[in-house]
């Protein structure tokens, strides 16, 4: 197993050493050199973080998809000199490129893609789809089906590096899709730590990792699973509990790798969905 060092941010506290089942040290060495290399190449910030962290998840398709990117690629920047702002600013537009390059392949075999648009784009296509309560900044992937030679949009997708409290900023743009007859979804690496002195470094994420008892994480599973503001939430953090077969809302927490056979848990909803689409409008041809 790799051990990774999570030092404190106080002066003259020892750090916690965490260790990543199914991970060589080699191999963590290996993929931060990738990503020193990237960043340091002509690629956009984002695209290089994603491409690493698809290299270290193709590495090691067995280990934690959320602690990979917690401690293999978010404290190795940190180490860097990096902010926990700037890791911020550039870790949910990596996410989202994570998922449309690793998706990609997998859907289109259901005649299905999902996509980055950029905000004009994401704004006209809002307003063919009747929802103008909403900005394009709150809609992170566009999901689309194939009929014929056209594409039509069909849901939307909510990428978060982590739950906190700001994933309640895109609740009126769910509402917004699934009120349209729309789906909805919430992705999530779920990820979540606390360096020393106040933890352990332990990824356990806010969606019950530690215990699904503690109440302030038992709120934010209520989210999908008791007012159903998603139509579903894709966790990639292996510690986060999956929801039973039967909620009161009906929807669930979906406990995922990115390397799961397929087609995963992700891809077969997405294609149920599809599959039982009737509307025939909003279209795009791209």
């Amino acid at each position: 197993m790799a051990r990774v060092e999570c030092r404190s941010s106080q002066r003259g506290v020892p750090s916690e050493w965490v260790e990543l089942a199914h991970v060589t040290d080699g191999q963590l060495r290996k993929a931060r050199a990738r990503l020193d290399k990237h960043l340091a190449g002509s690629q956009q910030i984002s695209s290089a973080v994603a491409t690493a962290f698809i290299e270290l998840t193709t590495d090691c398709p067995k280990a934690n998809p959320s602690d990979l990117w917690q401690h293999g690629i978010y404290r190795h920047l940190l180490a860097n000199g990096w902010s926990d702002q700037r890791w911020k600013r550039v870790s949910g537009f990596a996410l989202e490129r994570v998922f449309v390059t690793l998706y990609q392949p997998r859907l289109l075999p259901s005649r299905i893609r999902m996509r980055i648009l950029t905000a004009t784009e994401a704004n006209q296509l809002l307003a063919k789809l009747g929802i103008t309560e909403t900005q394009a900044s709150k809609v992170d992937l566009f999901i689309e089906g194939q009929r014929g030679e056209e594409w039509l949009v069909f849901g939307a997708a909510h990428v978060k590096s982590s739950i906190a409290e700001r994933i309640q900023d895109d609740v009126p743009a769910s509402l917004a899709f699934m009120k349209r007859g729309l789906l909805s979804i919430a992705i999530t690496m779920d990820a979540k730590s606390y360096p020393p002195p106040h933890g352990n470094c332990i990824n356990y994420g806010e969606l019950g990792g530690r215990s699904l008892g503690v109440e302030k994480e038992r709120v934010k599973r209520n989210y999908i699973e008791v007012t159903g503001q998603f139509d579903g939430l894709f966790s990639f953090n292996s510690r986060t509990p999956s929801s039973a077969a039967i909620t009161q809302s009906g929807k669930r927490i979906y406990t995922m790798s990115l390397h799961d056979q397929q087609p995963d848990q992700l891809v077969q909803l997405l294609a149920k969905r599809w599959s039982s689409h009737k509307t025939g409008v909003h279209i795009t041809k791209k």
